[in-house]
């Protein structure tokens, strides 16, 4: 079956468009009334809007059964649906810092922030920003099996939809079958990753005990999988034997999967930096910990 595409124009990149075609116009009428100057002017004015424009502005954005193409006028930037783990709202919370790449074009052409692994190679001016329109947003919705998320008034929004699912709950559970595996391997691929760390700290004298929990906003922690988006995530403790007192227990924590609710059930994205970042802070705090012992390292 054919991959049928569906376009979307960029509403900045056209607004570049009409910006440089006015300060064009002006620049030609300036040379006819004998203005050089303004003319200069404004003919600069006009090629740096159509560089920026044309360089670092996506022109259209393609939709497709396997992923959204960032299409700009010299390259593309793509993203595949299985690999985004969540597509947030920029404008609505610009002022109170929510989202980490709002920027001031989002006060006047707003934009949804798209977090997944680019496929192919990322430029310095790609960003997995999306202009919002009806358009860009009836097919993020139609593709894409999740919930936009951002919005000024997102916990009333939640707390609205959490009450819903529970009302239907008896009719139609989230699956699992999807989720299920992927916290499996994730379990199966982090105990590999700390097997050498187990050793050490044997050496030591010391223990490290891991658990994998769900949470929510960064926050919220539940041992049993909720009914929303969440993290799959691993808890590590290192103490010495049998120690009971949580001061005397150090702990360090990395998402392994990122879940969000689709429309039928769970779908996760596996962080591909939790590895990395497990060996590069355990290593760094393994180190330390061998330099001024450990009962020094918690006190400090």
């Amino acid at each position: 079956m054919k991959n049928k595409k569906k376009i979307a124009l960029n509403s900045l990149f056209n607004f570049a468009i009409l910006c440089t075609a006015f300060s064009v116009w002006i620049a030609v009428d300036s040379f006819r009334t004998g203005d050089i100057e303004f003319f200069i002017i404004s003919g600069v004015i006009a090629l740096l809007i159509l560089s920026a424009g044309v360089v670092f502005t996506p022109c259209v954005y393609i939709f497709d059964s396997e992923g959204l193409t960032l299409r700009y006028v010299f390259c593309e930037e793509r993203y595949l649906w299985e690999n985004i783990s969540e597509i947030e709202m920029n404008w609505e919370r610009f002022e109170f810092g929510g989202s980490p790449r709002a920027n001031l074009l989002d006060l006047f052409f707003p934009s949804y922030s798209v977090y997944a692994d680019c496929e192919g190679k990322l430029y310095f001016f790609m960003s997995g920003n999306i202009r919002k329109t009806l358009r860009t947003k009836h097919l993020i919705k139609k593709y894409w099996d999740g919930e936009i998320t951002g919005y000024f008034f997102e916990d009333a929004k939640k707390a609205i939809d959490k009450r819903r699912r529970k009302k239907k709950k008896y009719i139609a559970a989230h699956l699992t079958d999807e989720i299920v595996p992927m916290e499996r391997e994730a379990r199966a691929k982090a105990r590999e990753w700390l097997k050498p760390y187990e050793a050490e700290l044997r050496q030591m004298g010391l223990t490290i005990r891991c658990k994998y929990v769900y949470t929510v906003d960064g926050w919220d922690e539940y041992n049993s999988r909720p009914d929303e988006g969440y993290n799959y995530t691993l808890v590590i403790e290192i103490s010495r034997p049998d120690e009971k007192d949580e001061k005397r227990i150090v702990v360090f924590s990395e998402d392994l999967l990122y879940v969000r609710l689709g429309k039928t059930a769970y779908r996760g994205v596996e962080n591909n930096l939790a590895e990395e970042l497990l060996q590069q802070t355990l290593t760094r705090e393994l180190r330390e910990i061998a330099k001024i012992g450990f009962e020094e390292y918690i006190n400090k």
